[in-house]
């Protein structure tokens, strides 16, 4: 199935991303650990992180990041390349928890290096407790030829 190119002029601001749901389960987030070589115990070990005052293992921040980038990079297409992501984690996350990516497109402008999109991210868990924000994106994207 081809994905469709999103051009530059087809983005307004105050258009929303889709969302993008992902259930916390410990077999992502293990696979996420071996992905990125990231074997620290606390994401895995859950006699580990009780021994030190947590109630279980949780998902490594630089997950989260994962998926604003799908969620932005699956909106913007095959074309696109996501310049800059910045995000902040604000709540803990364990297995069990759902999570929703959230966007909304706040700046589009032609700039030399082509179509410039700027996004406001969010994501919240099953609570609406926001577990990542502020986030931002700019994306580039293709001109229509």
């Amino acid at each position: 199935m081809a994905i469709a190119v999103r051009y530059l002029e087809d983005v307004a601001v105050g258009d929303d991303l889709p969302s993008l749901v992902k259930e916390i389960v410990m077999a992502r987030m293990m696979a996420y650990g071996a992905a990125t070589w990231d074997f620290i115990r606390i994401h895995y070990d859950a006699d580990y992180v009780r021994e030190r005052g947590f109630e279980n293992p949780f998902v490594d921040g630089q997950m989260l990041g994962a998926f604003l980038t799908q969620q932005v990079q699956d909106w913007a297409g095959p074309d696109a390349f996501l310049r800059k992501l910045s995000f902040r984690n604000r709540v803990m996350v364990y297995p069990g928890d759902s999570l929703t990516c959230f966007g909304t497109v706040t700046a589009v402008a032609l700039e030399e290096e082509g179509g410039m999109v700027d996004c406001d991210l969010w994501v919240e868990n099953q609570r609406g407790e926001k577990v990542v924000g502020p986030a931002s994106a700019r994306v580039r994207l293709p001109v229509r030829p």
